[in-house]
């Protein structure tokens, strides 16, 4: 008797941890995360999915793709065969949704866009018939570049080169156009726009360009790489040419305050933020979904400009340290906030602001009043 209650008290207790255990995985997820190469940019894409994914006590696991489209592919399929929760998907090609999507179907690995979504709708249609199809996050391209415009008509600069990538890219196109037609009907000229890969930021191909189009007003970085390597490509000219550009990496940040870049307008990646939190909610069974109930997929975070006065705070609020606190992220979770559902989720991207992500900083302590004071930012207005 004696023997069979000891038995009987080791059964439950292998039990107990073996649903402890799988409550545990239910909570704790494993998600892969792809990046395109060994660039800022690109890395500071995967860390803000990743500390999501920490701070819901999950893992990540990063996969360089090494600037290879088709590496692209081969490096999600190992994800999935690894046994990944879900994924985060990055790529530069809309021809890949349809593939990806396929591969994760097959699966079941639900899977979220970060940062690129298609704009074809008839690519979203097919996207959301797929029921692994988490949504997906994106920026307001357009937008940066009509703020590029003018601002670059305000200073009264009337002729530009374009150094950006090559045509199609779902990030720098729409950007592009919009400045060109902003620019334009403003009176500026476009005097040349330069092309390439973007793993070098250009900077060969500007300087061929330079050489052909002297001093021109200014050069538009389409993307922080771009910007980079138009500076760069400047040093070799006695030129009184001055760089914009849209994104906000560190070494863009570090021109800024060197005053080699004029003006940089950017979300510092928040879209990594973004869609690992669509991404955790929809593993938790909690799914985001739009106003016609299918898998969002939202183009319109918006951005801010960083002035050469504030890059010192900037780097201290986002930069040094995740863009939201943990606790903050965790209440962005229909798990843990019964109130937490698609039109909360465009609120909290909706007040994404410089000014809100510094008074949080300074309520949390990372910053104080002097340095706002100093860096000329107004968190009450």
């Amino acid at each position: 008797m004696k023997k069979f209650l000891v038995l009987s008290v080791l059964a439950i207790m292998l039990f107990s941890s073996f649903f402890a255990f799988a409550a545990n995985k239910t909570s704790n997820f494993v998600v892969g995360i792809n990046y395109f190469g060994n660039a800022g940019i690109l890395i500071t894409l995967a860390n803000n999915s990743k500390y999501v994914i920490e701070y819901f006590d999950g893992s990540a696991i990063m996969v360089d793709n090494n600037f290879t489209v088709d590496k692209i592919v081969t490096d999600i399929e190992n994800l999935i065969a690894t046994g990944v929760d879900g994924l985060v998907v990055w790529t530069p090609t809309p021809t890949l949704y349809p593939i990806i999507s396929q591969m994760c179907l097959k699966a079941k690995v639900p899977f979220v866009l970060s940062d690129k979504v298609p704009e074809q709708q008839a690519l979203r249609d097919q996207l959301r018939q797929n029921p692994y199809f988490v949504g997906g996050v994106a920026p307001k391209n357009e937008e940066y570049g009509i703020e590029v415009a003018n601002y670059a008509l305000s200073q009264g600069w009337k002729t530009c080169i374009v150094n950006t990538s090559m045509p199609g890219d779902p990030t720098d196109q729409p950007r592009f156009d919009a400045f060109r037609k902003a620019y334009e009907a403003g009176g500026g000229k476009i005097i040349d726009i330069v092309r390439s890969t973007g793993i070098s930021g250009g900077v060969a191909e500007m300087e061929n360009s330079l050489v052909a189009h002297p001093s021109p007003d200014f050069i538009y970085g389409v993307g922080s790489g771009y910007g980079v390597g138009a500076v760069q490509a400047l040093e070799k000219f006695n030129y009184n040419t001055k760089v914009v550009t849209s994104g906000l990496e560190e070494q863009v940040l570090d021109y800024l305050a060197e005053g080699k870049i004029a003006m940089a307008n950017g979300d510092y990646w928040v879209s990594g933020t973004y869609a690992a939190i669509m991404l955790q909610n929809y593993l938790e069974g909690f799914p985001l979904k739009d106003e016609n109930g299918q898998a969002p997929i939202y183009d319109q975070v918006g951005f801010f400009n960083v002035e050469s006065q504030q890059v010192d705070l900037f780097k201290k609020c986002f930069v040094y340290q995740p863009i939201y606190s943990k606790s903050e992220i965790l209440q962005m979770s229909g798990k843990n906030n019964k109130d937490f559902d698609f039109k909360a989720f465009l609120k909290v991207i909706e007040n994404y602001t410089l000014e809100d992500r510094v008074a949080q900083k300074l309520k949390e302590g990372i910053v104080t009043e002097e340095e706002v004071t100093n860096a000329g930012i107004n968190i009450n207005k």
